[in-house]
């Protein structure tokens, strides 16, 4: 391509899918916006030219040498043959992923967020010879952030959604906790009580209010080694699965409680197949609560009967909180799916060497099977704004977990809108989740460069500082459910805060006449700011309290702390920002209730 003018056209099938024409499509508007030179699509049944790009499956010698069974069904291929440029993959993304993958690897592009792209202006192109093929670490992969599912941003990244969002057409029928789902107790509790869970003496068939009142939950689980649940499950799946013909994978798995069946027969096969004594292992859930690591001998059991009777579908089974631990004795199905979930690790060591008991129980079950989806956390949930200094483990963990037999990861991030970092950490797991061994600092600083201008420095020394001080190697457990609070003579002491102060102060020095940037710097303040209003509510009075001395000796509101709470808020409701913890509080409720407490500084925190 040079002055404008190019002879090469954009080849694509006479009968083109509809992921090939995309393709194709995608290629040429990036390259006009790159170069100002617009490329024609044509089919494969006009006469081959030595200036061609090749889009999927094309009709050309070329293709001769690809081997298609390699790439499945998301890998890529780029490839140059003498003058023309091959661009292909697997039978399902794999041909967009490659076009997208070329524009980035190749041409310099980036998407660094959905409304952020960065396109380096050309005149001419001129590639080196190229022979990549690309096969994805896991084959299902998806981080859950708001931002992620923007349709463009998941291709380019080559992202999938359980939900199906983003366009992405998922192939989950069922996702997690569908035991209720599939015999509920609404229906059967009242007539059939033996269907459910015996423990302190009585069996359990009602429901209760969920955690934060909204609707109500299960207050059980169910009884496993009942004849009649298996048939009723079974029954039950098999009308979803009709509904929705061309989903693979189906949830067959436990409600989100400890509350197992403890009945006789349950009781004996977990037993049987426990790697543990009851006594000898236990794992605590996020409110505390400690139960015994008694593996899952009784689901596996009963998730194999269900995959039995539907061998074309996968079915997918917890191993979470009481049932993490591997069973003795029983090997999953090839058709099982176990989603592991590393809920109890905490996010300031790597899993493999800060979570023994965890990283013990994901190379158990890469003993027992290949068909494992791990389910991980990689924020504060409990407070999405609290500084959350993890990004040193995320390469870590994701390297360990492909390690292990580990097929498809879930990363839980916050679904929400803002959040502590959320575009710099989306943006860093899509990558690894495509290629762990990625140059991920590389990857974050150029992010870091690109997104926060002349800025960028300052958040680098902020982050380093951070992550410096956040306790890793000292046995301090960074949990997913925690609170700043907790942080205020670590990382988030007054003296590291007053620096970090120092370090936001010049950033927005720094880009105060550049308002996109100076936005995105005020919004990676906000943790901080965060973590300010929530220890001054602990500590109430003092240097770092919510509230100061009156003149007649009375409390009132520490002007700093308001200050900071209207800043905190106006930020979070200008740029969007959905809630301060998972699923509730969103900004403004946050501000009545903190000036509520301000209301009364004698009424206890």
């Amino acid at each position: 391509m040079k002055k404008g003018r190019s002879a090469y056209s954009i080849v694509i099938p006479e009968k083109a899918t509809i992921v090939e024409i995309q393709a194709a499509k995608v290629l040429q508007d990036y390259l006009f916006r790159i170069t100002g030179v617009n490329l024609p699509v044509v089919a494969d049944n006009e006469k081959s030219t030595p200036s061609e790009i090749l889009i999927g499956r094309v009709n050309r010698s070329e293709q001769d040498q690809i081997d298609y069974n390699r790439l499945k069904q998301d890998g890529l291929l780029i490839k140059t043959d003498n003058t023309k440029l091959i661009l292909t993959g697997g039978d399902k993304k794999g041909v967009i992923y490659s076009v997208y993958t070329f524009l980035d690897k190749y041409l310099g592009c980036r998407k660094y967020t959905s409304d952020f792209t960065h396109l380096p202006q050309q005149k001419s192109i001129v590639l080196p010879a190229i022979n990549d093929v690309q096969l994805p670490a896991f084959s299902f992969r998806e981080t859950y952030y708001n931002d992620v599912y923007d349709p463009e941003f998941m291709n380019w990244h080559k992202l999938h959604s359980f939900e199906g969002r983003g366009g992405d057409k998922t192939q989950w029928g069922y996702w997690v906790h569908t035991f209720h789902s599939l015999l509920d107790p609404k229906e059967y509790g009242e007539a059939h009580p033996e269907y459910f869970s015996f423990y302190d003496g009585k069996r359990h068939a009602g429901t209760i209010p969920s955690w934060d009142g909204s609707s109500y939950q299960p207050e059980a689980q169910l009884c496993l080694t009942n004849p009649d649940v298996l048939e009723i499950v079974c029954e039950n799946l098999k009308t979803a699965m009709d509904k929705k013909p061309e989903a693979l994978y189906w949830s067959v798995s436990q409600n989100d409680n400890v509350n197992y069946c403890r009945c006789d027969n349950c009781a004996a096969l977990d037993k049987k197949y426990a790697a543990f004594a009851p006594e000898e292992k236990l794992l605590s859930t996020h409110g505390g609560e400690k139960y015994p690591a008694l593996g899952s001998g009784s689901i596996i059991a009963f998730v194999n009967k269900v995959a039995e009777r539907f061998p074309d579908k996968i079915i997918s089974t917890l191993a979470y909180q009481y049932s993490r631990v591997p069973p003795k004795g029983i090997i999953p199905r090839k058709n099982v799916n176990i989603m592991l979930c590393s809920i109890e690790s905490s996010r300031n060591d790597p899993m493999e060497t800060g979570d023994k008991a965890f990283s013990k129980d994901l190379m158990g079950w890469g003993k027992l099977t290949d068909n494992i989806l791990v389910w991980d956390y990689v924020i504060r949930f409990s407070n999405l704004f609290a500084p959350f200094p993890n990004l040193r483990v995320l390469q870590p963990n994701i390297r360990f977990l492909r390690d292990n037999n580990v097929s498809a990861l879930f990363e839980q991030g916050n679904i929400q809108s803002g959040g502590d970092f959320a575009p710099l950490r989306a943006y860093m797991i899509a990558k690894m989740l495509w290629n762990p061994e990625i140059d991920i600092e590389k990857e974050k600083n150029e992010f870091l460069n690109a997104y926060y201008g002349p800025a960028a420095a300052c958040i680098k020394e902020y982050i380093k500082l951070l992550h410096d001080n956040n306790q890793s190697g000292k046995g301090v457990k960074m949990s997913i459910f925690g609170s700043p609070v907790q942080e205020k003579e670590s990382f988030l002491s007054e003296k590291l805060i007053a620096e970090y102060n120092r370090i936001f102060d010049r950033a927005e020095k720094k880009v105060r006449h550049q308002q996109e940037y100076l936005v995105r710097v005020k919004s990676a303040r906000l943790p901080v700011y965060y973590a300010m209003l929530e220890i001054a509510k602990e500590v109430k009075t003092g240097s770092r309290g919510a509230f100061a001395a009156g003149e007649d000796g009375a409390l009132i509101p520490n002007p700093k702390i308001v200050n900071i709470l209207y800043e905190f808020v106006y930020h979070c409701v200008r740029t969007n920002v959905s809630r301060t913890a998972e699923w509730h509080t969103p900004p403004k409720e946050y501000m009545e209730k903190y000036l509520s407490f301000l209301e009364h500084p004698s009424a206890s925190n």
